[in-house]
């Protein structure tokens, strides 16, 4: 596997590219999130981010909330540098998020377990672009262009291929729920970390 931090035009054809080093902060979660589709508008589809952060000290709600979130990056590695404190899931296991009876790890073990049940899809959709181009984890208006919507709230709201919507929080701390936008269509609930319910709603 090619992994670059450095590229060049073209590069995309025959290897990935991680966003560089980033820092154990909301902010960066979110960044990330604009930085991976960027990567797969400039040509370069299987980009991600080191999750958790790779600079500083992560906390366990951030390393939880950013496994979730880097489930759905084309490519993800929890990654972080020489004198930060360790970061791996299991450490975290005996703390409580939020209240619940879910542990930090238990979350981000779930978010494994959809980064795992996603393969299948990604090989797919990635396999086809090598032949034709184009994004994969890409903003919402170049599946709905007519739609002024979906515009908005770019960090928010992903198309992972033609498929798949992405509506998760990414960048603010502490938040339990979010208002998300679907466009015109009848979209249904595949993966919820709070219920795994399956349900589907109508866009406007």
């Amino acid at each position: 596997m090619i992994i670059e931090r450095s590229a060049f035009a073209g590069m995309g054809k025959f290897g990935s590219r991680w966003l560089g080093d980033n820092w154990s902060e909301y902010r960066y979660m979110g960044y990330s999130v604009t930085g991976v589709m960027m990567h797969n508008i400039i040509g370069i589809p299987l980009a991600g981010a080191d999750i958790c952060g790779f600079l500083g000290n992560t906390t366990p709600e951030l390393c939880a909330r950013w496994h979730v979130v880097g489930a759905f990056y084309p490519f993800s590695r929890n990654h972080n540098t020489l004198g930060s404190e360790a970061q791996e899931p299991y450490l975290f296991n005996t703390t409580y998020f939020q209240n619940t009876s879910l542990s930090y790890t238990s979350i981000m073990r779930q978010a494994m377990r959809t980064k795992y049940s996603l393969m299948n899809y990604y090989y797919t959709e990635l396999s086809m672009l090598h032949e034709t181009g184009g994004a994969f984890y890409k903003p919402v208006f170049f599946e709905f262009p007519d739609d002024a919507n979906a515009y908005q709230d770019q960090t928010d709201n992903v198309m992972l291929g033609k498929a798949l919507k992405l509506s998760v929080n990414s960048h603010v701390e502490g938040q339990l729920s979010t208002k998300f936008y679907f466009p015109a269509g009848t979209w249904c609930n595949v993966f919820n970390v709070t219920t795994f319910a399956n349900t589907c709603i109508k866009g406007p």
